[in-house]
């Protein structure tokens, strides 16, 4: 994807869709970027392994397996994600789609 692009792909995998929920599993390398994408609905995430992920902020946040993390969204949010830990990261997101 060129740089400066947003993408609408929230996940590296959609896993699951239906009219009311769609499900991504995210997996990142230390050091690596989800890349600018676009969130326009409620979502949650659920940590999977642990680990630390940085946000807009630019803090890391230190998060443990089974970690449940909760975003409203009003409107539109675009945003990218980093892995600041030094093992993979990864966690399953759920769009809520209505």
């Amino acid at each position: 994807m060129p740089e400066g692009t947003v993408s609408d792909d929230v996940g590296s995998k959609l896993l699951f869709e239906n009219d009311r929920v769609r499900v991504w599993d995210l997996r990142l390398e230390p050091g690596q970027s989800t890349g600018l994408h676009r969130h326009t609905e409620d979502y949650l995430y659920v940590v999977i392994g642990g680990g630390a992920l940085k946000g807009s902020d630019g803090e890391p946040r230190e998060m443990a397996d089974g970690h449940v993390v909760f975003r409203e969204i009003p409107g539109e949010d675009v945003h990218e994600a980093v892995n600041a830990g030094d093992e993979p990261w990864r966690n399953i997101i759920v769009e809520l789609k209505d």
